[in-house]
């Protein structure tokens, strides 16, 4: 079928709001508190209480964006740290509040009547680049105040629970070492094999072709033949070849 193309003279305009780009914050500090009536929220179902300083959601579809109270989430991720969250909030007592959190999981609260700090240790592995919080559900006449966020850079260098009483939970860093990450390096024999050494640790596909490359003296001293056979390649059948002809 061939469809007749027709001419449009006057066509209404697409009428949207004007996209707001917030201006980026630079959060400074080793750690720190976001207030929940300081967040931008979308959606409906909720109260602000600047009076007591808490957030309250009576029904699900609320999304807190916490992204201009936080440290941009990879400011530091060259030095090795990561953002350690903490949500501080209560419940009614059968509330049941599932959520997505700041790593992208979807979790129920514990209720709690008296209050509680959930801590995300999926922080850790990722963060939201929204980090905004969503509530998925809320159980029917059930409530959550949400008063604020703490967060904390904590390094990636890990202790195992078990060796707590044996090490020193602290990382001591040195200012020259730190200065050094951020410094320009100077192009020499050592540092571009420092940067092949990174290259094959975190690309597999670079390492297999390295590999690759360190077996071609290998094979090439095999003969024609056998590395035929150890290639795992075989001939098309007679049948096949006179088939395709």
């Amino acid at each position: 079928m061939k469809f007749q193309r027709e001419f449009f003279e006057r066509v209404p305009k697409t009428v949207m709001p004007r996209p707001h780009v917030a201006e980026e914050t630079d959060i400074l500090g080793s750690s720190g508190t976001a207030w929940a009536v300081d967040t931008a929220i979308y959606g409906d179902n909720y109260y602000l209480d600047r009076e007591q300083g808490l957030l309250e959601i009576y029904e699900a579809g609320a999304a807190i964006s916490f992204h201009h109270l936080l440290p941009r989430k990879d400011k530091y991720e060259q030095e090795g740290l990561y953002l350690r969250l903490k949500l501080a909030y209560r419940t009614t007592a059968n509330a049941n509040v599932n959520i997505r959190n700041f790593s992208g999981n979807h979790i129920t609260l514990p209720n709690s009547l008296h209050g509680d700090m959930y801590d995300d240790p999926q922080t850790y592995w990722y963060i939201t680049d929204d980090l905004t919080l969503n509530i998925n559900s809320i159980y029917s006449g059930e409530k959550i105040w949400i008063q604020r966020l703490d967060w904390e850079w904590m390094s990636k260098e890990v202790v195992y629970e078990d060796e707590v009483q044996d090490q020193n939970r602290f990382l001591i860093r040195s200012y020259e070492n730190i200065e050094n990450l951020y410094s320009p390096q100077e192009i020499s024999p050592n540092s571009v094999k420092n940067f092949l050494i990174k290259k094959i640790q975190q690309d597999d596909e670079f390492a297999k072709r390295c590999l690759a490359m360190l077996r071609q003296e290998q094979l090439m001293n095999k003969d024609l033949k056998q590395l035929f056979l150890e290639s795992g390649i075989e001939f098309p059948s007679p049948s096949k070849i006179n088939n395709e002809n």
